[in-house]
């Protein structure tokens, strides 16, 4: 009896083992969608993952061609197993079908992710296709130098932004005797739909939306007097020579170093931005400033990122683990960065449990996080907005760079433009259900 106890106990403790390496070999495939300077961040959170479930993490990002690979990938049978990406790629990768729905009760930790957050991931069948894991609101990066040289107030208006950037443009805020300055940056490319992604800031603060939700889906809603106002405002920079050259046609990562290298003094963009902008033009030069109160009062853009699991994994489980694991107080931590001068994976946390002041120790991000919790708008739940996005680009580019254009007429072209995309996406709708 001793010697086959001794045996059973042998082999309960072999198969223990092989257990423990069975678990540990696994290996799941993540995909971010961010640059190289946040990319350490993510290798960070995954080394800390791995170290405590012993689940491998093989990772995989880009900043520019994501969604074309993704495509490749769904193409080709071979989807990683989670996607981090944009909170406002979900209506483009449903279309893909290449996520799976998720039960937020399911979510380990789901009660600490704040419900704003979690609307973010909730589509228009109000059904779940993801987990949030960052979110962010948008402020101004404006040169404190400049402004106090020249005597004048934070912005607190439109009117105040506009007369702060006349003065950047006009009163030589660099004292360098040359004409060589300009008040605002713009990313108003089409690419990407960044015109889009800029004035929606604007139409919001005016007072207006891109479209009315009603009971029966999603009507337009851009010519109105406040979209005509939010336009307008943004064209008179343009047509008043107060943005960057070849503003027209600028992506954020054409913009950015306008603003870095002193050629520009205000800058709307997110907290990610802070690392880079404090290196240059340097930390004591620069304010971040709540936006200005348009018509309708201050209004920001809301984003966020999020984790999808993808349609297809073997690893559902797994990926499951490593989600808990980034929403929970240590992963969001981690991906916060603090201290380490990478762009952080996790702006503002999605985990209520976290203190931003905290953590971050510093008021910048506490405008931001302020923003966010007052003035924040997320894009409409229409039920693909990467379609919508790209058509009113097209849009609002034409006007910003026509001085003579009719706002009116060609918001309606846009409205009209949107009314046929939107039939589109409720027939598909229909004919999936």
């Amino acid at each position: 009896m001793r010697r086959h106890s001794k045996v059973a106990l042998m082999a309960g403790a072999a198969l223990m083992a092989m257990s423990t390496q069975a678990l540990s070999a696994e290996t799941i495939k993540v995909w971010s969608r961010q640059t190289d300077e946040s990319v350490s961040v993510l290798k960070a959170l995954t080394a800390a993952f791995t170290a405590e479930t012993g689940i491998e993490v093989e990772t995989y990002n880009t900043g520019t061609d994501f969604e074309q690979r993704l495509a490749r990938a769904a193409a080709g049978r071979d989807l990683p197993d989670v996607v981090v990406n944009d909170d406002s790629a979900m209506g483009q990768m449903l279309r893909m079908g290449i996520i799976e729905d998720i039960d937020p009760s399911t979510i380990k930790g789901n009660e600490d992710v704040s419900p704003a957050a979690w609307n973010s991931a909730k589509a228009s069948d109000g059904k779940f296709y993801s987990v949030p894991v960052s979110a962010q609101a948008f402020a101004f990066f404006v040169r404190k130098d400049w402004r106090e040289k020249l005597g004048l107030p934070q912005p607190k208006t439109w009117d105040d932004l506009h007369k702060l950037a006349v003065a950047f443009t006009k009163d030589d805020p660099d004292g360098n005797g040359k004409a060589d300055t300009f008040g605002m940056t713009i990313p108003a490319s089409t690419v990407r739909g960044y015109t889009s992604w800029f004035m929606s800031n604007f139409i919001w603060a005016a007072g207006g939306d891109f479209v009315q939700q009603s009971a029966t889906g999603f009507k337009p809603d851009l010519n109105t007097k406040a979209g005509a106002e939010a336009l307008g405002f943004v064209r008179s920079l343009f047509c008043e020579g107060l943005t960057q050259p070849g503003a027209i046609n600028a992506t954020t990562g054409d913009a950015l170093p306008t603003f870095r290298s002193g050629q520009t003094g205000i800058f709307l963009s997110g907290p990610y931005h802070i690392a880079q902008i404090d290196e240059q033009p340097g930390k004591d030069k620069i304010e971040v400033l709540p936006p200005p109160a348009g018509p309708g009062g201050p209004a920001a853009l809301a984003e966020g990122t999020s984790a999808y699991i993808m349609k297809g994994t073997e690893h559902r489980e797994a990926a499951t683990k490593f989600i808990e694991f980034f929403i929970s107080p240590k992963g969001q931590e981690i991906g916060m960065a603090q201290g380490s001068g990478h762009t952080p994976l996790v702006r503002l946390p999605v985990n209520k449990n976290i203190d931003v002041n905290a953590v971050r120790q510093d008021p910048r991000w506490q405008t931001f996080k302020e923003v966010f919790d007052n003035h924040s708008h997320y894009v409409p739940p229409v039920p693909n907005w990467t379609p919508i996005r790209m058509l009113t680009a097209e849009g609002f580019n034409k006007i910003l760079s026509n001085c003579d254009a009719d706002i009116a007429a060609e918001l309606k072209a846009v409205d009209d433009s949107m009314a046929d995309e939107l039939r589109k996406q409720k027939a598909l709708a229909t004919a999936t259900q």
